[in-house]
């Protein structure tokens, strides 16, 4: 789930240099640590302020009822309402968001701040609500992600020339091993995944994936994570199969949701391992032998990582092909539903394994935004220059 964690920024505990402060206060807690989750985390100030301030006649009943709307939990609710209220129209609120947190990790880390004098509280937020998706995902920063005791610090297009050391050594002296990550168009005017049309896919393929044998609220959130490292539009895909499974009633039904299954594999393929002309090892990897690049792909990474288990390219490579066999024993027999809902299942979880073998290698930070990218650069090359435009003139 996607937790957000809440500070009174006007507290004298910590007003007027806040950031720093709030930041030694998680860390020191251990719990970030100890987790063992990944996680991507964003920061800032909760702009509720701003957004009233925009509208013209707005009132100081306006903004509360806003704020109202914007602190409201959905399954993990651990807020100190009293004091969180009495910000609402008089001070800034400072939050970290933690992407793909545990239950457990939240309940550990509210308890561990519960004495800090401007902790507010910790609450779950809904990428699908509009309201919540604009001030805790589209209006913050994001700038770290966590695996247990690893840190990555983002940094966008050419920005890392000269990084604050003093960030990488808070992290370092609380036991983290910290790189700086390209964090590519992600959260930048080239990220077309940042819609709320667009989380309600995600929430869709949540709810609907919920369901099937073996999965649960923790697993599907860290699937959820994976997917997006490897490649936002397969939620399209995938909250389209996940809705023609709900709704499937006939063997043509379920033929058409095997199919999605099959296509689903041919993308995640294209993701991880495009395809080549020239043979590798010996086996063709063009556009059809999706198979083979998937193949690959685990074998190149299982050569490339060291410490895995020796077990992974064969177990991996099997599911694999175990997977396409089930997919298209679909399409072209009498498929049941359990049989199609557990190939689906056992589908996300092993995307989640796969990219979860290295996630440097599976992310691709300008993959998803390459159109958004070429359209812009086709735009900026069309225009006609100063000196044309003079002479025009």
């Amino acid at each position: 789930m996607n937790v957000a964690v809440l500070f009174n920024s006007d507290d004298r505990s910590i007003a007027g240099y806040y950031g720093p402060p709030v930041r030694e206060a998680i860390l020191a807690t251990g719990v970030l640590q100890s987790s063992g989750r990944a996680m991507r985390v964003s920061l800032g100030d909760v702009l509720t302020f701003s957004e009233m301030s925009q509208k013209k006649g707005a009132t100081r009943a306006d903004l509360i009822g806003l704020c109202k709307r914007v602190y409201r939990p959905h399954a993990f609710g651990h807020l100190r309402t009293q004091a969180l209220e009495a910000t609402y129209a008089s001070a800034t609120v400072y939050c970290w968001v933690f992407q793909n947190m545990s239950f457990s990790t939240a309940e550990s880390l509210d308890l561990a701040l519960n004495d800090m004098p401007a902790y507010l509280g910790a609450m779950d937020v809904d990428f699908a609500s509009p309201l919540q998706l604009h001030f805790f995902r589209n209006l913050l920063c994001e700038v770290y992600r966590l695996e247990g005791r690893r840190c990555s610090i983002f940094y966008h297009m050419g920005e890392n020339e000269d990084p604050d050391s003093w960030v990488k050594e808070c992290f370092e002296g609380h036991g983290f091993d910290v790189t700086y990550e390209d964090a590519g168009a992600r959260h930048t005017i080239f990220d077309d995944y940042d819609s709320a049309a667009h989380f309600q896919r995600v929430g869709d393929f949540q709810r609907i994936f919920v369901g099937l044998r073996g999965l649960d609220d923790e697993a599907i959130s860290n699937i959820v994570y994976h997917l997006e490292e490897l490649h936002p539009a397969l939620f399209d895909a995938f909250a389209s199969a996940a809705r023609s499974l709900e709704r499937a009633e006939t063997a043509e039904d379920l033929a058409q949701s095997a199919l999605s299954g099959r296509r689903l594999l041919e993308q995640i393929a294209d993701h991880l391992f495009p395809p080549r002309t020239e043979a590798l090892n010996g086996r063709a990897v063009g556009p059809a032998q999706y198979r083979n690049r998937l193949w690959a792909y685990i074998e190149q990474t299982c050569d490339a990582v060291p410490g895995l288990p020796s077990d992974s390219l064969d177990r991996l490579g099997t599911q694999a092909d175990t997977l396409v066999e089930l997919f298209n024993a679909g399409l072209h027999a009498d498929p049941s539903k359990g049989k199609v809902e557990d190939a689906f299942a056992q589908l996300v979880q092993w995307i989640s394994e796969v990219v979860a073998l290295s996630p440097e290698r599976a992310r691709k930070p300008y993959l998803a935004y390459e159109d958004s990218l070429r359209s812009f650069m086709e735009e900026v090359v069309s225009r006609p220059s100063p000196d044309d435009q003079d002479e025009s003139l």
